[in-house]
């Protein structure tokens, strides 16, 4: 979101997740003050979301994806989120079904996407397509330290003569 300015702080405060009770009010006060196109209303209760996820508060945080995504059915980065919070519930099942669709619509951050998909990935027992989501989240950002933390857990054996990765 970066139309109106309570409603741009509220990304920046997002993206950057340092102060989320500030920033969960500024995007409040967004919802609530600024006169929104429908996208970018969407987008700041993705952006709420974000930030209550941050703090633990995934079931508020669940409500604003689910808001934004009422709003807005096509927006990418609510699915993707949406996916970070079913991976917090253990709900992996679901978490897959959106983190595939959010990819599938182009989220902001790809690399988001597949990180996503790889701890859901990894915690139901998926571990060689886990293994080629954290290496695709590497080779879309090179620098995301999460992913390569993960892959550290992963013991590389050479496999079968004609065997070809997933996906």
């Amino acid at each position: 979101v970066i139309g109106n300015q309570l409603a741009h702080d509220c990304y920046e405060m997002a993206k950057a997740g340092t102060d989320p009770v500030n920033g969960i009010a500024t995007c409040s006060s967004a919802l609530e003050n600024e006169a929104l196109s429908p996208h970018d209303r969407a987008g700041t209760y993705v952006n709420r979301g974000a930030i209550k996820i941050g703090i633990n508060r995934v079931d508020d945080a669940m409500n604003d994806y689910n808001t934004g995504i009422t709003i807005m059915p096509g927006l990418a980065d609510a699915y993707v989120d949406r996916a970070g919070a079913y991976i917090m519930q253990r709900k992996f099942d679901l978490a897959m079904t959106d983190v595939n669709h959010g990819i599938d619509l182009g989220p902001t951050y790809l690399f988001v996407g597949y990180y996503n998909r790889a701890v859901a990935e990894q915690l139901s027992g998926k571990i060689t397509e886990a293994y080629y989501d954290y290496q695709k989240t590497l080779q879309l950002e090179p620098k995301f330290a999460p992913a390569a933390e993960h892959l550290k857990d992963f013991v590389v054996t050479k496999a079968p003569a004609g065997a070809k990765p997933p996906g």
